[in-house]
């Protein structure tokens, strides 16, 4: 089924949805209510309202993401992206960021500014160098770095300075019993701002940002229940093994970092184009992200090292963390164990940010909580007094003929991954007709719990629905003052035209037809997810205004013409904006034995259902030997590097003013091309004759430079 209307189910009978279904419906529809905020406040110039909202939908998309087999949902997919394409456009609009900001928006924030920020006044003497194990490096591009954090970053410094009170003590230890320099925690500064459940916007998790294959190398295990990737100690020793593996293969710490941020795949390709092991030798042929992550490091490091050399003296730091462990080994909701710890909710989450559920996970005797310091023994004596009806109970199912862990899972309102999860089996396990499964059963009370948790998120659902409901009131009654429609946000030139919806088509049909976003149908309809569309049913649906006229055509087509139309134009990914006939960048990944999707993505950094879509697969299942279709931007043996590793020797053969050949690649700006070859936007813009900055993967741009 097409994009967005796998979800849609608010007109079925209840039975026809499971429990796990509804929630990730409140989910979505919460995060496009957060998202549709974020655009309106944008929209009046709130940008403190704009980035709160943007990171409450990030927030919701991201609990999403631990739902089963969320990767292969076109709505969690299509509205996770929309959501962030658009924070990312936002960001490059506004002058500075405010501490609610996580760090991949300041990071994002960072590289689109580094190289402006003005460093004449930034004088760092020898004298005031500290004596580390890893180069401090003073140059134009570290000195960039501590400007932008004594600037317009210098809330979110003084914000890691005191959270690093927290977590440094326990840091310093575990690294320095690792063998490694204790100064690497101050990795974790611009790794993750210190905050323990923080999720990329490439899926990587916790303190030390792991993803989940490389953090399944270092013993961090992650499933339903729980993801040790945010366990700050657990992810704190392996980010110090992973770090003493990588020195022991690159030895130099520099390259360590490049390593951890990109891959050391990028490493031995920079190594190979460039002939030099030299960090600030390669920085020019490193992902942009990267290529100023080690001078983000050498910035923080020397403002937390000399805090009063750079007017950050009077930063309080926070507590250190005090806590102790206990044994639980029934499935017990956090709640109850908090009041069995004296103490709050958010103090046992907050020393215990592994847990990703409302309980202790199941199945899992002997699971060590940390409660605060001192309370473990009258833990004891309360965790002993708990009645055993409020502790989670397990029945056995009889697997019959012809059922399926979906369905058995369905039948008892439970997420497969659950019973994948406590009969502690592989997806590629096939049921045996007359085979027992564990089955968790929720007492009266634990049920109870649940019902509770499930009202709360209908109440927080309604309340967003009032917030809008009084907002469309002041507009009737003063329509000045009140916040512009969704199709204001849309890029200037586009133009509304409107549509009638035929019988049988989805938002998904509609979306690829007009080639917008299916998020974006819905916030300019206001459609909420789990509701159809209708045959009769009017949409608004904005498209550039020098199309419109075809657009027009395609709505008067019939469904097989709109279809045909789509094949035969050849649907591209958003992540793959070449088209297939042309094969630059494109390569062939031979599947071995133990892969998986979600470790192939991670390897050439593109997302788990582009790659489904790029090979039409139906699931998240492949075999060994199997090949897979995938577009890599830095695919090292494109015809695209190779032409401009050929017209770049030419530049460098001759002093007369040489015309190069550059070709864009992902990522790239024309300011970043301007900066490579010293020239100025202006000039690129001249020789190519663009009348903007839009510039596309795979397009060729004529430089014009004088060696010198």
């Amino acid at each position: 089924m097409p994009l967005t209307d796998t979800l849609s189910a608010a007109s079925m009978p209840d039975t026809t949805i499971t429990e796990e279904e509804k929630s990730l419906i409140l989910l979505l529809e919460t995060a496009r209510e957060h998202y549709l905020q974020a655009m309106q406040a944008a929209a009046e110039g709130d940008s403190t309202a704009s980035a709160v909202e943007f990171e409450e939908a990030i927030k919701h998309l991201n609990e999403a993401s631990y739902y089963d087999d969320v990767e292969s949902n076109a709505d969690f997919n299509d509205l996770t992206r929309s959501v962030l394409e658009d924070y990312e456009k936002y960001i490059a609009t506004i002058d500075s960021l405010g501490p609610q900001s996580s760090i991949f928006a300041l990071r994002e924030k960072i590289n689109l500014e580094i190289e402006k920020v003005d460093i004449t006044n930034i004088q760092i003497p020898a004298s005031l160098l500290p004596k580390t194990d890893v180069p401090l490096t003073i140059n134009e591009y570290s000195k960039r770095a501590i400007a932008f954090f004594m600037g317009k970053g210098r809330v979110h410094m003084e914000n890691w300075i005191h959270r690093s009170g927290k977590y440094f003590p326990m840091m310093s230890r575990i690294f320095q019993e690792e063998g490694l320099p204790p100064e690497l925690m101050l990795l974790s500064l611009p790794e993750s701002g210190l905050n323990p459940t923080a999720r990329s916007w490439a899926k990587a998790v916790g303190l030390w940002q792991f993803m989940k294959a490389t953090g399944a190398l270092y013993g961090l295990r992650s499933t339903y229940w729980y993801d040790e990737r945010r366990d700050f100690e657990k992810a704190t020793r392996a980010a110090a093994r992973h770090m003493k593996d990588l020195y022991a293969d690159l030895g130099d710490w520099h390259l360590v970092f490049v390593a951890y941020n990109a891959g050391p795949g990028w490493v031995r390709r920079a190594i190979r184009r460039t002939g030099s092991t030299d960090f600030w030798e390669m920085r020019h042929r490193l992902p942009r992200e990267t290529r100023n992550y080690v001078p983000q490091y050498i910035a923080v490091a020397l403002i937390f090292l000399r805090p009063e050399a750079f007017g950050f003296e009077n930063v309080q730091k926070a507590d250190s963390l005090a806590y102790e462990y206990v044994t639980v080994d029934d499935c017990v909701d956090l709640e109850l164990l908090a009041e069995c710890a004296g103490t709050d909710l958010a103090t046992i989450r907050d020393l215990n940010p592994e847990l990703t559920q409302w309980c202790t996970p199941p199945n899992y005797p002997g699971y060590q909580l940390r409660v605060p310091a001192g309370a473990s023994l009258s833990f004891a004596e309360n965790y002993a007094r708990i009645p055993e009806e409020k502790k989670l109970d397990f029945a056995t199912h009889t697997v019959r003929k012809g059922e399926t862990v979906g369905a058995i899972a369905k039948r008892y309102g439970l997420q497969t991954a659950v019973i994948f999860e406590v009969n502690r089996m592989s997806r590629k396990t096939r049921l045996k007709v007359g085979s027992t499964l564990i089955i968790p059963v929720q007492s009266k009370s634990v049920a109870a719990i649940v019902e509770v948790q499930r009202k709360r998120e209908q109440e927080e659902r309604e309340r967003a629905l009032k917030r809008r409901e009084q907002q469309r009131t002041l507009a009737a009654k003063s329509p000045a003052r009140t916040r512009p429609q969704a199709a204001a946000y849309e890029p200037s030139g586009r133009v509304k035209l409107t549509y009638k919806v035929k019988k049988g088509e989805t938002i998904g049909h509609i979306a690829e037809w007009f080639r917008v976003r299916a998020s974006n149908i819905r916030n300019w309809n206001d459609i909420p997810y789990g509701r159809h569309i209708y045959a009769g049913q009017t949409l608004k649906i904005y498209v550039p205004e020098e199309r419109a006229e075809e657009f027009r055509k395609i709505a008067s087509m019939d469904f097989t013409q709109k279809q045909q139309m789509v094949r035969s134009s050849g649907k591209r990914s958003a992540a793959a904006p070449a088209e297939r006939r042309d094969r630059t960048n494109w390569l062939q990944h031979s599947v071995k034995r133990g892969e998986s999707l979600e470790k192939i993505a991670a390897k050439y950094d593109v997302a788990i259902a582009d790659i489904r879509t790029w090979n039409k697969l139906k699931s998240s299942r492949i075999n060994a030997g199997q090949t897979l279709e995938i577009y890599s931007a830095a695919n090292g043996n494109g015809a695209a590097e190779r032409e401009e590793a050929a017209a770049t020797a030419k530049v460098r053969a001759g002093n007369d003013p040489t015309i190069v050949t550059h070709v864009v690649k992902k990522g790239e700006t024309l300011g970043k091309i301007a900066s490579k070859y010293s020239v100025t936007i202006a000039d690129v813009r001249k020789w190519n004759k663009l009348n903007g900055s839009r510039i596309v993967v795979g397009q060729k741009l004529k430089i014009i430079r004088q060696r010198t």
